[in-house]
């Protein structure tokens, strides 16, 4: 019997398509998200802090991987991204122009420019649309092309998503889940994207099935200098596929650094943990190993000063104090940690 692995092997050695000194696709800046806790009725409950002054960029051709456990606010992160929830505070810059102050032709713009990938591939798509109506759908609602236009473009995404034209008259529901989101990736790249927000895509589908996902993601990339904000729990794909990763806790940011960095020598307890509980493929190891301890706090009562420090091997009263800020560990490595795993660069060169 042949296994497969979950995801390929990540390369040792990544080479992103837009360099550094390229101006960013996209920015968050000071990004806030809070929900109003309690149900409609009740006004004095207190917020969900789903995301508190989140910053990141990504550059034009690149993946940015968002990690973290289920309820620290990736996916929310990722919607706003999209524009189907707006920040209470803070921007979110699409070319350097927010998307709050934008005309409504350059709204109109964006919504083409940024496309989302969801989780559930089955949900995502309408099961009364054959997958050649579904394809289209966002071709016609952007305009431009005539009826033959749009038959041979969808076509064409098709077959570069690994569809054949014969599946195009069937429904979702004939389709494996591998196949559906086949079919959501090609919807997403009907209207000619520079970035794709990717929530959690492989997690629903068969562990031989995610490879191959992920590997045609890549190919398009390279195709299409597409950009990915991908968004997941699982750190194998966001190894594999990802530019540079940014570790989410409870609506913060605790670290942020290349695959190679964060996986050679994390400087934050939680990636650590993240790490870990990793499972590995080694022969009389009973399962993951994990140093997170204790439940996740409610999003709408976070502990005082680090946010991980009820969990946190490491933590001391000076933790429940004051909130860490994100220190520069070199290269663009960055952990928001009192006590870290290594040595921030400016008290390195300062040693």
């Amino acid at each position: 019997m042949t296994t497969h692995p979950a995801v390929p092997e990540p390369a040792e050695v990544r080479q992103p398509s837009a360099g550094p000194a390229s101006p960013p696709l996209l920015s968050l800046v000071n990004v806030t998200k809070h929900y109003r806790g309690g149900g409609l009725l009740s006004r004095s409950a207190t917020p969900v802090q789903a995301v508190s002054g989140v910053s990141l960029e990504i550059a034009a051709g690149t993946t940015l991987g968002i990690v973290g456990e289920s309820g620290c606010g990736k996916s929310t992160l990722g919607r706003m991204v999209v524009g189907l929830e707006k920040p209470n505070d803070g921007e979110v810059r699409l070319r350097g122009t927010t998307l709050a102050t934008m005309s409504r032709a350059e709204r109109r713009t964006a919504r083409y420019d940024v496309q989302m990938m969801f989780q559930d591939p089955y949900a995502a798509l309408n099961p009364r649309m054959t997958l050649a109506r579904i394809i289209e759908e966002p071709l016609r609602a952007k305009g431009g092309l005539s009826r033959q236009q749009r038959r041979t473009l969808v076509r064409r995404l098709a077959d570069e998503t690994g569809l054949s034209v014969s599946q195009l008259d069937r429904y979702p529901r004939e389709l494996s889940g591998g196949q559906r989101q086949r079919v959501g990736l090609a919807r997403a790249l009907a209207t000619g994207p520079a970035l794709i927000v990717a929530d959690e895509p492989v997690s629903a589908l068969d562990v031989s099935v995610r490879s191959q996902i992920l590997n045609l993601m890549t190919a398009l990339q390279a195709e299409h200098q597409l950009s990915y904000l991908m968004v997941s729990h699982d750190l194998t794909v966001i190894h594999y596929l990802a530019d540079h990763i940014a570790v989410m806790y409870l609506g913060v940011i605790v670290e942020s650094g290349s695959p190679g960095q964060l996986f050679r020598a994390p400087a934050h307890h939680y990636t650590r943990a993240l790490i870990d509980a990793v499972p590995q493929p080694s022969p009389g190891r009973v399962g993951p190993i994990s140093s997170i301890r204790g439940e996740l706090p409610s999003a709408s009562a976070p502990p005082s000063g680090c946010r991980f420090r009820t969990r946190c091997p490491a933590a001391t009263p000076l933790c429940a104090e004051q909130e860490p800020v994100l220190r520069d560990f070199g290269a663009g490595h960055r952990a928001a940690c009192h006590f870290p795993l290594t040595e921030p660069q400016t008290e390195q060169a300062a040693s």
